[in-house]
């Protein structure tokens, strides 16, 4: 399905502009992507943009999460994915309280690095994007790429969210700092496993540096606890003799 086909099914429905899914499509055609984690998806614009770019450049999956006030929305994710034809490609979570609590999962379960991509569309705020940006490192093949929605978004420039209550209970600075940007400046670009960074609109780019030839492969560290077991023998009268013995257990 074309991106015409795909826009001609969601419409105007947000948030995804036309513009911004011909950038993400060619991205992923032209980088070769084929495993795609995406944090957000609100209606599933996105991920329909996306499920159809995979589907024109020869297959792939996606996984994608939000929080579980996307189910009611009308259409949904699960509906816009029936329309293109493209729900089996796509393993939809939807969480309670936030995306950090499902990445949390997927490396308890497996910690393996698993994406091509990761499309950061979700919460806009330090305390949940900043830890997000660390988990997904862990899940992000390495030459994989990091793509950051809103770089320059804020709580007060809203028009949805800054006559909320909880925004205006915000102190002022969180309410006008971008912080997207900040988890960008701080964080990503100063860790030394990224590069080839870039902003284009509303995205910000950054790209996990492909892993070092003859660099060892990533793995579980094995843990070895050492177990002592103290046991006092009775031998004679008033005399004590203690014995230490050594066990290991690996696990």
């Amino acid at each position: 399905m074309t991106n015409d086909e795909v826009k001609a099914i969601v419409g105007d429905t947000p948030h995804m502009t036309r513009m911004q899914a011909d950038q993400i499509t060619q991205f992923i055609t032209g980088n070769r992507i084929r495993s795609i984690l995406e944090l957000g998806f609100k209606h599933g614009v996105s991920t329909s943009f996306m499920a159809a770019a995979l589907a024109r450049s020869g297959g792939g999956s996606i996984v994608t999460i939000d929080l579980e006030s996307a189910r009611a929305l009308r259409p949904n994710v699960e509906q816009f994915l029936d329309r293109i034809g493209e729900r089996d490609r796509v393993q939809v979570f939807y969480e309670p309280t936030s995306y950090t609590w499902r990445l949390m999962k997927f490396l308890d379960e497996d910690p393996t690095p698993r994406y091509n991509l990761c499309y950061l569309d979700g919460a806009h705020d330090w305390f949940v994007d900043a830890l997000a940006f660390f988990l997904v490192d862990r899940l992000l093949k390495p030459g994989g790429w990091i793509i950051f929605d809103d770089i320059d978004w804020t709580y007060a420039s809203s028009p949805t969210l800054r006559d909320s209550e909880h925004v205006r209970q915000m102190p002022e600075e969180e309410r006008t700092t971008a912080q997207v940007g900040k988890i960008y400046d701080l964080l990503v670009k100063t860790h030394p496993d990224y590069g080839d960074f870039r902003r284009e609109g509303d995205w910000a780019f950054a790209r996990k540096k492909p892993t070092r030839t003859g660099a060892p492969a990533a793995h579980r560290e094995v843990i070895v606890e050492q177990v002592v077991r103290v046991e006092r023998v009775q031998v004679g009268i008033g005399a004590a003799l203690v014995k230490g013995m050594k066990a290991l257990r690996r696990r």
